[in-house]
């Protein structure tokens, strides 16, 4: 239900909207124009695959001292982003709403969650199926008891979804429990979730606008608390897309956060402004993360298939930051330590979908000659995750490569460690199959890939370990 970004005030101040080189300059985004209107910026994107990008967007409004950020734009692209288009997330009803985010599984069909700005605004989830002209409301999230207030909506794939909304009582009961649905078939039927343990909230505790975070089946999202309460953040989790719910450990964080992500089932951070927390067993336990290096709090992801995470914003070490402060981080051990791969211009959201696809979205501004630009950036950099370790892909081979039947048979470097994973992908950076080898595996030193479900072609095979990356091509007939 908090709408304000706690890091919003920070951003705004800056007045450093759009592109300013650092020193030395480092470019790892190339700008590109979203076509929104001057002074809007991004609250969210989502990288899809080489070629689809979505995004929410809206204009910062101040008032005094207080700023409120409540957008309801959608930006998209379709092209890899050679051309960006944007408009109104909108529908028959809809009063005093803002956009939370963008859940997108395609170029043309995306679900947004609506939630109220005002007495008597609206809350729910909406969809479109023709890349953003038209949205229908999906009525069975119904988001309608006193205190609806509808936090995010994600989608694992065009069929399975779950959305998350504050505290509210159901039937004759006068419990409170988080109003969380989920749906099998795209969102034409949404089912509320019977109140649990875990689930059921505490005197003033509600959830956060789009502070969520999921990685496979696994999703999180965290809770905040009322000014006074003095309660620690709660992270709660699921392993199986939404149906069921858990309660982790709670985080070094009083009353609120700023975000949370997770690389993996087990390694996440969690982050209020310039405080860092970590988790490596899924959110159960929490421990502060000191580092000595740029770390950026506007926005944090992991990149996929891996355990690196990339931030957007300004260096959260400095009080009062300047042009020279804003840029990308990179981080591959857990946040102890961050890498400057971009400072160029400043960012409020960032996705990536491989370790080459991804995007980030900042501030539309307005050239000398009048001319609305910038906005987004996208990656062009080398790979993040090229990390290559020659002795492990010297004694990575797979067989048979082509294969007729699309299942392939790894065969592994002796002596490898648990945590070690196996992902592929397809050629527009899809992820196709994504898996930790287990003690068979390690111990026999081979592994199996199933593709058989997948179209003809080429993929890729991507084993990570601690000691680094190996890669191998594959061929299905």
């Amino acid at each position: 239900m908090k709408k304000t970004l706690l890091a919003l005030s920070l951003l705004l101040g800056l007045s450093l909207h759009g592109y300013s080189q650092g020193s030395p300059p480092i470019v790892s985004f190339q700008a590109q124009n979203s076509n929104l209107p001057t002074g809007n910026r991004f609250g969210s994107i989502q990288a899809i695959d080489a070629n689809t990008a979505w995004g929410v967007a809206g204009t910062p409004v101040t008032s005094g001292t207080t700023t409120t950020f409540n957008p309801t734009r959608y930006v998209r692209t379709a092209d890899g982003g050679t051309t960006w288009t944007q408009g109104l997330v909108t529908t028959s009803g809809l009063t005093n709403y803002g956009v939370a985010n963008i859940s997108a599984v395609s170029a043309t069909t995306a679900w947004a969650s609506i939630y109220p700005v005002a007495a008597g605004g609206s809350s729910g989830i909406v969809r479109t199926t023709d890349g953003g002209q038209t949205w229908t409301r999906q009525t069975t999230a119904a988001f309608s008891a006193s205190g609806a207030f509808t936090n995010w909506v994600h989608f694992f794939d065009a069929n399975n979804g779950v959305c998350m909304g504050d505290p509210t009582a159901q039937g004759t009961s006068t419990v409170p429990f988080f109003e969380i649905y989920t749906t099998s078939n795209g969102g034409t039927t949404w089912t509320r979730l019977p109140r649990t343990t875990a689930i059921t909230s505490v005197t003033g505790e509600y959830g956060v606008v789009n502070q969520f975070y999921a990685s496979g089946n696994n999703i999180w999202f965290l809770t905040g608390y009322d000014t006074g309460l003095s309660n620690s953040v709660k992270v709660l989790r699921s392993t199986d897309r939404g149906l069921t719910w858990t309660s982790g450990g709670p985080t070094p964080f009083i009353e609120q956060a700023s975000g949370i992500a997770f690389s993996s089932a087990t390694n996440g951070l969690a982050w209020q402004l310039e405080s860092l927390a970590v988790t490596t067993d899924g959110g159960t336990t929490w421990a502060d993360r000191p580092y000595s290096t740029a770390f950026r709090a506007s926005d944090v992801a992991a990149i996929p298939g891996s355990n690196i995470f990339v931030c957007v914003g300004t260096d959260a070490r400095v009080a009062s930051p300047t042009a020279a402060d804003i840029g990308t981080s990179i981080s591959r051990d857990l946040g102890a330590t961050w890498t400057t791969i971009d400072n160029a211009a400043q960012y409020t959201a960032v996705s990536f979908a491989s370790g080459t696809i991804g995007y980030a979205g900042g501030f539309a501004s307005t050239t000398p000659t009048g001319t609305v630009t910038g906005a987004v950036g996208k990656y062009t950099g080398g790979n993040i995750l090229s990390n290559r370790n020659p002795e492990l892909q010297k004694a990575l081979s797979v067989y048979p490569n082509p294969s007729s039947n699309g299942v392939f048979t790894v065969q592994l470097k002796a002596g490898m460690k648990a945590g070690a994973s196996v992902r592929v992908v397809d050629v527009v950076g899809r992820q196709v199959v994504a898996q930790q080898l287990n003690a068979t595996a390690i111990a026999t030193n081979a592994t199996t890939v199933d593709l058989s479900k997948e179209k003809a072609g080429i993929y890729m095979l991507e084993l990570r370990t601690d000691a680094g990356v190996a890669q191998q091509k594959l061929v299905v007939e």
